[in-house]
């Protein structure tokens, strides 16, 4: 009983976590386009979205461990698959984001920008952009789609494997976006892949969750 409430525990609060800061980002990046400001964003929106993307990228580890640990034994081996692709997806979203806000951020105050451009965390070409579609095209959508079969099943558990399905392909997309030199591409697929799909997927989970810790 106890380990049952520790996975419901740590899976509502780093749901709701992963949940609020892709709204925040969202909303953050609806304020900008209202704006019309450029993309690759501005201050203060740069500093904002890379805190952001830091810690949804944290917050993942802890969702896909309660995952995990949330399903049902004879299914764990494609949960565990899917949890060892969040973990790298999280380390490369957390490694280009740590960039620019260490390196990045504090090189042109130091007179030192030769080079910079291949670290920028937007933009193209950029070897961080790079990284980071690697993490949230390939590893992020591995993760989604290796649930699927964890869900097998009727109501609430179908929900979920859908809203992973969906969410892993589009993902997927946006990793082939980049190999074809598409940025329209991974701009039209991105607010679902990484924000509306997702959102919907892990609320669903949570809300199994409550009515059935285990």
């Amino acid at each position: 009983m106890k380990q049952r409430t520790s996975v419901a525990s740590v899976g509502m609060w780093a749901g709701g976590g992963f949940v609020a800061l892709l709204l925040v980002y969202m909303a953050a990046l609806a304020v900008m386009t209202a704006q019309g400001a450029p993309f690759p964003p501005q201050e203060p929106f740069t500093t904002a979205f890379h805190a952001i993307m830091m810690l949804a990228g944290l917050a993942i580890v802890p969702l896909w461990c309660a995952i995990h640990l949330a399903t049902p034994p004879d299914r764990q081996v494609f949960t565990l698959v899917a949890l060892a692709f969040a973990v790298m997806c999280a380390v490369f979203t957390c490694a280009n984001r740590f960039v620019a806000l260490t390196m990045v951020r504090q090189s042109p105050a130091l007179g030192q920008t030769a080079g910079l451009e291949w670290f920028q965390p937007y933009g193209w070409p950029s070897l961080m952009f790079a990284f980071e579609l690697l993490g949230w095209g390939v590893f992020f959508s591995l993760a989604c789609l290796f649930l699927i079969p964890a869900f097998r099943g009727h109501g609430l558990d179908r929900g979920i494997a859908m809203a992973f399905a969906i969410t892993g392909v589009l993902s997927l997309g946006g990793a082939l976006g980049l190999l074809v030199d598409s940025t329209r591409l991974m701009g039209a697929i991105a607010p679902v892949a990484w924000g509306l799909g997702p959102g919907v997927a892990v609320v669903l989970f949570m809300l199994r969750l409550r009515a059935r810790p285990r």
